[in-house]
């Protein structure tokens, strides 16, 4: 029996804390705020419970003989918890793992008779595109009709669509399958004219995480390895691309080199299928009575018995205490967060198994260590543990998944990545300019190591590489216990250098190529549980709550117009990041720089 997914039950909110006291009318006014609130929050929730008992009377349903619909926009995540709450539990966005699992159901499925495809776009990374890819060339592969569209195609739209044996693009479209470029910003120019010094260490010949700080450009190292990663993602694409219009490599390569600009050449050259409107294709070729995702999946309802499979998804860069996003974008994994889940999950005997989806360039590595400890006292209570890597597993991120009994990975996931570096920015430039003066009194010759507004001399900076040189060892160790390796056979593929899923596959860090579907019928096995006996999904951490959304959503509307924008919220988000992860002992095991290729 297939594994059934259901969400785990949640723990009730924690009281709000109260305010100091304050003059009568204002908290009398608050006071009729906080009932009008909870008055609405009551409405909103038997709003909820009349759409669930009205669900499944009066709810969508599957149209026999329709195409399965599929929509992929920048609202298909891989981790709940990307989006808010809404108040109906269908608007649910339908998550990435949990959309191929459908598209392999609907291959079987005597009411679905053909996949139409629709790309707007996608915030997937690219081992995320190669594993909505598998699902739809195994749909492929059962012989339905599959039809691809988008109005504009890029490098990774492309990559996905490819997968279907017809592919169309709007007559007035943009063909844009050009190859890879990877940018990396340096700041040490802008740094030094702001009179910010870079006080960073690192361990490993290719941990050049550190670069953007004190470089104008990369090291020979870096460059080698970006270079050689880039060449795995480059071959996935190509031979991705050669096998789903089955034409040769060399094509390929030619469509990109000299790509077709506009739709007609893309049709002569025989890139696409052909040139359509979008109800040209829904309409004509699908069917106007087609069956959308979110009403295709099956989202269970109640709690039933039965043995669980949970799978805990570590999304984002790990810092210590509990997770969150932060002002600019994206997503942390607290420590504190993922041990509370890991204890439970420990102690429930109706636990069978426990899949890590790690999507996370790493992070803090005292972070890292606290989690590893949390997966060893499950495994040590009798748990199978199984990784899944996403997008990245990365440095601490694969941190955390070195002690699995089974790592699964994408062709282009990136991990590795195994090194640290640490340090800190002296910001006493920026203070004498704004006319600021200190003094320091001190105890001790090393007492000030960390100080904002000098620099480590001689002593202090040999001292933190003997901390850092401390942390690499522990890491080489925690990878070779985990993966059975001798410490220099780890460092060997360590030194902080970044490969591909497959890559890493070649070098004994991973086990075995695939996505979340693989891993979860590898922990069945280990758990021992026979195929046709049902084992119920369940996902954590929850969905965020309304209040959680809202929140988030307040922090953005307080940033000034400027903050918005793409290239400074990234830039800051990078440097947010790093001040959280290295506020808790200096030691970063994180990606070099943000990788985003494109």
């Amino acid at each position: 029996m297939p594994i059934v997914e259901q969400d785990p039950p949640t723990n009730p909110s924690s009281p709000a804390s109260r305010s100091a006291p304050v003059r009568k009318r204002p908290r009398a006014a608050r006071l009729i705020l906080g009932i009008a609130l909870v008055g609405a929050l009551t409405l909103a929730a038997g709003v909820v419970g009349a759409v669930i008992l009205l669900k499944d009377d009066f709810g969508p349903s599957v149209k026999e003989g329709s195409f399965l619909e599929v929509v992929v926009d920048g609202k298909l995540h891989d981790a709940p918890g990307a989006t808010g709450f809404v108040l109906d539990p269908n608007d649910f966005p339908v998550l990435l793992t949990e959309a191929t699992a459908d598209i392999r159901r609907a291959a079987t499925d005597a009411r679905i008779t053909g996949l139409y495809l629709e790309i707007e776009g996608t915030s997937l990374g690219w081992a995320g595109a190669g594993e909505l890819r598998a699902a739809i060339l195994e749909f492929g592969a059962s012989g339905k009709p599959c039809h691809a569209w988008a109005d504009a195609y890029d490098n990774k739209a492309y990559y996905i669509a490819s997968a279907c044996k017809d592919v169309y693009v709007s007559p007035a479209g943009v063909m844009l399958v050009n190859g890879f470029s990877l940018t990396t910003e340096y700041y040490s120019g802008a740094m030094e004219k702001l009179g910010v010094t870079s006080n960073f260490e690192h361990v490993g010949d290719f941990k050049s995480a550190i670069e953007p700080y004190q470089r104008a450009e990369p090291s020979e190292a870096a460059s080698v390895a970006m270079d050689y990663m880039l060449d795995g993602l480059y071959e996935e694409l190509v031979s991705g691309v050669a096998t789903g219009r089955g034409v040769p490599v060399e094509s390929v390569k030619a469509w990109i080199d000299d790509p077709p600009i506009t739709p007609d050449s893309a049709v002569t050259r025989g890139m696409v299928t052909g040139t359509k409107y979008r109800d040209q294709v829904a309409d004509d070729l699908a069917g106007k009575e087609r069956t959308e995702l979110s009403d295709y999946h099956e989202d269970p309802s109640g709690f039933g018995g039965g043995k669980v499979v949970a799978v805990v998804h570590a999304e984002g860069a790990i810092v210590s205490g509990e997770s969150g996003s932060p002002m600019f974008g994206g997503s942390m994994v607290g420590d504190r967060t993922l041990i509370d889940i890991f204890d439970d999950l420990r102690e429930d005997d109706n636990v069978a198994a426990v899949v890590l989806r790690v999507n996370s360039p790493g992070g803090s590595g005292l972070a890292s260590d606290n989690i590893w400890r949390a997966l060893i006292r499950l495994k040590e209570a009798g748990k199978p543990l199984v990784v899944s890597m996403g997008d990245y597993a990365a440095s601490g991120g694969y941190y955390i998944a070195a002690p699995a009994d089974w790592i699964v990975a994408q062709p282009a996931t990136l991990t590795g990545s195994i090194g640290v570096f640490g340090g800190k920015l002296n910001l006493g430039g920026i203070y004498g300019k704004l006319g600021i003066t200190t003094h320091t009194w001190r105890r001790g010759a090393m007492s000030d190591l960390f100080s904002p507004i000098s620099d480590f001399n001689e002593g202090e900076r040999a001292k933190f590489r003997e901390f850092l040189q401390g942390f690499y060892d522990i890491f080489l160790a925690r990878v070779g216990e985990g993966r059975k390796l001798e410490r220099d056979a780890v460092h060997e593929v360590a030194q902080g250098r970044v490969w591909t899923g497959s890559q890493a596959k070649e070098r004994g860090l991973v086990d075995e190529i695939g996505g979340l579907e693989t891993a979860l019928k590898k922990a069945r096995e280990l758990a021992e549980v026979p195929d046709g006996e049902e084992l119920r999904l369940e996902r954590y951490p929850r969905r965020r709550t309304f209040i959680e959304q809202l929140s988030e959503d307040l922090k953005e509307a307080r940033l000034p117009p400027e903050a918005t924008l793409p290239e400074v919220k990234r830039a800051w988000a990078q440097f947010e990041v790093l001040e959280r992860v290295l506020q808790d002992g200096g030691v970063a095991a994180m990606l070099p720089a943000a990788i985003e290729v494109r």
